[in-house]
């Protein structure tokens, strides 16, 4: 199994650690944070965007198509109780590119990467509390 640790840095941020790299999370001053990082919605999004990017690349690569300038727009909205990310969506550009009769296998490489995958496989999440007691 991958690990991943996420601390506590004061505040309302947090640190993530995996192998050799360290990300910040904040919240925007309105709701308590200092803004030091992105909220944890948008990383979540950024992570499926960033996913479904390095899978498109991969593919045009591969297929010699250009994905030079590759831009993932993600647009998402809360669920009306404000509980859950209900919707999202992307849209994915590749301005120097003609696909052609490749675009439906670009979209198809966007649709199978591992985050996207994991959001409709029905993910299993165990929380268990460790404490000083």
């Amino acid at each position: 199994m991958n690990n991943l640790t996420v601390a506590y840095q004061g505040g309302i941020k947090f640190e993530a650690m995996a192998g050799k790299h360290n990300l910040t999370i904040d919240l925007p001053p309105e709701k308590g944070g200092t803004d030091a990082g992105m909220a944890p919605p948008d990383l979540f999004v950024a992570s499926l965007g960033s996913c479904i990017g390095v899978y498109v690349v991969r593919y045009c690569q591969n297929a010699k198509i250009d994905a030079e300038g590759c831009v993932i727009s993600l647009d998402w909205r809360l669920s009306d109780d404000k509980k859950s990310i209900a919707a999202v969506e992307v849209k994915v550009r590749l301005p120097k590119a003609d696909p052609g009769p490749r675009a439906r296998a670009i979209l198809e490489a966007a649709r199978s990467c591992l985050i996207h995958n994991t959001l409709h496989g029905g993910l299993n999440v165990d929380i268990t509390l460790e404490s000083a007691r």
